[in-house]
C-alpha cells in the first residue's frame, strides 16, 4: 500500500511541476502539493510502523534486523583468557537489540558443541551453558538465527564484556563463591 501511495505521490508531484511549468501554475502547484503530501505521509507511516511493531512486543522482522546490522559498525573482539575464532581482534558486528548486546557465536567456536538447534557453551572454569537457537529474533532471545548467522546474547554467557572504542574485550567472568 505504501509503495502505491509513494508512486502515486511522485507521479502527482511530477505532473504538477509539469503543469506549473507550462502555464497552469495554480492547478500544477495544487497537484504538486498533493503529491508531496502523499509521499510524506507514506514515509511517516512506514517509520511509525516499525515503532508500533516494537511497542506491541512483536519480534523484529528480518528486514528490521538487516537494517540494524547494516548500520552497526564491526568491533574487534579481543580476549586474554579466551581463544577468539579465527584469531584475536577479528571483527564482528555487535548488535544492540532492545537493550541487549548480541555477538555472532562464530567468535566462540572453540567452546561450542552444536547438535541441531542445541548449543552447548563450555568455557574454561565455568559451568556449562545450554542454549536453544530460536529460528528468528524475539524479545528476550538468548540465541537466534538470522539468515545463515547465529547470534548469542552476551549476558547469557559466563563472560565479562567491556566495550573500549572499536574493541570489545571479552573475558571469562570471575567465579562467584
Amino acid at each position: 500500500m505504501f509503495i502505491a501511495q509513494r508512486i502515486l505521490g511522485y507521479a502527482a508531484l511530477l505532473l504538477g511541476l509539469y503543469m506549473a511549468l507550462f502555464g497552469a501554475l495554480i492547478e500544477g502547484a495544487a497537484i504538486a502539493a498533493a503529491g508531496f503530501v502523499l509521499v510524506s505521509l507514506a514515509e511517516l507511516v512506514r517509520l511509525q510502523q516499525g515503532m508500533y511493531h516494537l511497542a506491541l512486543g512483536l519480534p523484529l522482522k528480518n528486514e528490521q534486523i538487516h537494517k540494524i546490522l547494516r548500520r552497526t559498525p564491526p568491533v574487534k573482539v579481543t580476549s586474554t583468557t579466551l581463544s577468539i575464532h579465527p584469531f584475536n581482534e577479528t571483527e564482528y558486528p555487535l548488535l544492540k537489540l532492545q537493550g541487549e548486546s548480541y555477538l555472532r557465536v562464530k567468535a566462540f567456536i572453540p567452546y561450542i558443541e552444536q547438535s541441531e538447534t542445541e548449543y552447548r557453551f563450555t568455557f574454561p572454569d565455568s559451568a556449562l551453558v545450554l542454549l536453544i537457537c530460536d529460528p528468528r529474533y524475539s524479545q528476550g532471545s538468548r540465541l537466534f538465527q538470522y539468515n545463515d548467522q547465529v547470534f548469542v546474547k552476551l549476558s547469557a554467557l559466563p563472560l565479562s564484556v567491556q566495550k573500549e572504542g572499536d574493541k570489545l574485550r571479552v573475558e571469562i567472568a570471575a567465579s562467584k563463591p
